[in-house]
Formats: C-alpha cells, sequence, structure tokens
C-alpha cells in the first residue's frame, strides 16, 4: 500500500511538470524545476557501514522540485548487504519551507527498498520521517550547520523503533571548495534489536563521522573523505575508510 501511495504521488509530480513543459494556458503547473547527479563512489558507505563490502558503487538521484517547497526524489544504487539484493531504491517526498534567507526548515518522508530481497528473511524495506533545520551564515557569509532528527518505526530486518541524530557543518574555504563535518548518532529500541545487525556488541546506539571536502569544477564534483564507527569491527562492513567520489550534477 505505501508503495502504491508514493508511486502515484511520484506520477502526479511527474506529469504536472512534463504539462508544465507543454502548456502555458495555466499557471497551475508553473513553478516546477528538476535536478538530478550520476555518481561514482570507491565505496558506498552511510550511516557507519559500508553498503557495499567496501566495493565501488554507481548512484542516480533525481529530483522534481516545485516553488511551493514540495518535491519529490528518487535514489538509486548497487549494494551488497548479504540479502538477496543487488539493489538499493529509494523514494522521497518532503517540504522546504524558508524562514528567512538565513534559515530553512525540510519535513521528509523515505521509503527505502531492495527489489528482489530474500523473503525468507525479516523485512529488508522500511519507511523513514525527518525533520531538519538549516543555518547559513554563521562563520561565513555562505557555510551551513544543518541538524536532523530521523524516525523509522519499523527499521532494517525488522528491527523496531530506530532513531537517528545528525549534524553536519559545510564551510566554503575557497572558491568551489568546500570542507564539511557530520556526526551522527543512532539509537535502537533495544539490545535485541541492535544484536540483529552488529552482534556481539551488546550495545542499544552506536555513532558515525564524516570528514572531507569536495571540489566543484562545472558541476563536476570531486569528493574526498573520511569515515567511522564504533560498531563491531570485527564486521568489515564498519571498518574505517577513506572514499573518492566523483558526481556529475545536471
Amino acid at each position: 500500500m505505501k508503495n502504491k501511495l508514493v508511486y502515484a504521488l511520484l506520477a502526479t509530480l511527474a506529469i504536472s511538470y512534463a504539462h508544465a513543459e507543454t502548456t502555458e494556458e495555466s499557471s497551475l503547473f508553473n513553478g516546477f524545476s528538476t535536478s538530478g547527479s550520476v555518481a561514482f563512489l570507491t565505496d558506498y558507505y552511510s550511516r557507519g557501514y559500508s553498503q557495499t563490502e567496501g566495493d565501488p558503487a554507481v548512484q542516480g538521484f533525481l529530483r522534481v522540485d516545485h516553488d511551493s517547497g514540495l518535491y519529490a526524489q528518487l535514489f538509486a544504487s548497487n549494494s551488497e548487504l548479504d540479502i538477496g539484493s543487488s539493489i538499493e531504491l529509494d523514494y522521497y517526498l518532503g517540504y522546504d519551507y524558508l524562514v528567512n534567507d538565513r534559515f530553512k526548515l525540510n519535513v521528509q518522508y523515505a521509503d527505502i527498498n531492495y527489489p528482489g530481497a530474500d523473503k525468507f528473511l525479516p523485512d529488508t524495506d522500511y519507511e523513514e520521517y525527518s525533520v531538519a533545520a538549516t543555518g547559513t551564515g554563521l562563520l561565513s557569509a555562505e557555510d551551513t550547520l544543518n541538524f536532523t532528527f530521523y524516525y523509522s518505526p519499523e527499521y532494517f530486518f525488522q528491527t523496531g523503533k530506530m532513531l537517528r541524530y545528525e549534524t553536519t557543518y559545510n564551510y566554503p574555504f575557497a572558491e568551489k571548495w568546500t570542507a564539511y563535518a557530520q556526526v551522527g548518532y543512532n539509537q535502537f529500541s533495544s539490545h535485541a534489536a541492535y544484536d540483529v545487525l552488529w552482534a556481539p556488541d551488546q550495545e542499544d546506539s552506536y555513532y558515525d563521522y564524516k570528514v572531507g571536502g569536495n571540489y566543484n569544477y562545472n558541476d563536476f564534483i570531486f569528493d574526498l573523505y573520511y569515515v567511522d564507527s564504533n560498531i563491531n569491527k570485527a564486521l568489515s562492513s564498519a571498518d574505517d575508510a577513506v572514499i573518492f567520489s566523483l558526481t556529475k550534477a545536471f
């Protein structure tokens, strides 16, 4: 049911955008814009662990925005989670609210999917909700500080509620160059839920962090960063890593 709802909303946005491109008779369909990117990464590392067992990844991203602040996004990537699926396919619906020229609020719904996953395993697909606040111009005219709270009522592998608190800071230190840092704290509903994914840590939470910098040359983004977490280091997917990515934005 959730997928049908997402598909319907995405289709509505797509049809509306297509209509806006072919007619000028009604202002109802004006105000749409699209953006996207294609990326190559030496490793798909997210929230403290590798999604590809340290192998490279190719990713695609597409977003449709409306001037009202509403948007829809699609994200796709290869993955290696030993669940019978080699693809991650995510759908997002959200709303950006500009409080003023230096402060923005965001609410978002995400539907995370692994098509073809083994049906004999606990459910790998899950939904996630988030709220975020972003401020600009803190230490320089263009730096940004973001705080985001994520909530999943039934996380990956049916491990129950999962909360994530994330802080990201971006600092443009030269023309086309940006340095950034991110810290995330992930809280599971119980030790048992945590151990389903990260046994035998005997914990119910973990943190992860990311530090790096990127260079934007004609919408080709060269990114180099270091990632690590305090997840069970006996698991190779939780090793720290230095990752390079090349993204073409359009």
